[in-house]
């Protein structure tokens, strides 16, 4: 293989990993939960949250005063939904989030 096309062909793979990092690994989440103001008005829910009427899950975020811009979101693995945190939730909440998310899962 020729050094440019192994350059070419490196850069290509860094680019589609930076891209998938850089969206939080989003894609392929059964849901997202997002913190775009106060209140429950201010939480947008996207997708089906398992166990949960989207309502609830927008009273219970918002409970929490989490800053815009935080995110929650549900990939699967295998048989369970394993839960993601952006770096605005604080990790003091993390186990609070996934009692409320796993218990009608």
């Amino acid at each position: 293989m020729h050094p440019s096309w192994l350059a070419a062909l490196v850069l290509l793979v860094v680019a589609a990993v930076s891209y998938k990092l850089l969206r939080g690994g989003l894609g392929d989440a059964k849901f997202v939960v997002r913190v775009r103001g106060p209140g429950p008005q201010g939480v947008q829910v996207d997708g089906d949250v398992p166990g949960h009427a989207t309502s609830e899950v927008a009273a219970f975020v918002a409970d929490l005063e989490l800053p815009a811009g935080a995110k929650i979101w549900g990939v699967p693995d295998g048989a369970r939904i394993v839960l993601r945190f952006s770096a605005d939730v604080p990790e003091h909440l993390h186990q609070r989030l996934r009692n409320y998310f796993y218990l009608h899962v």
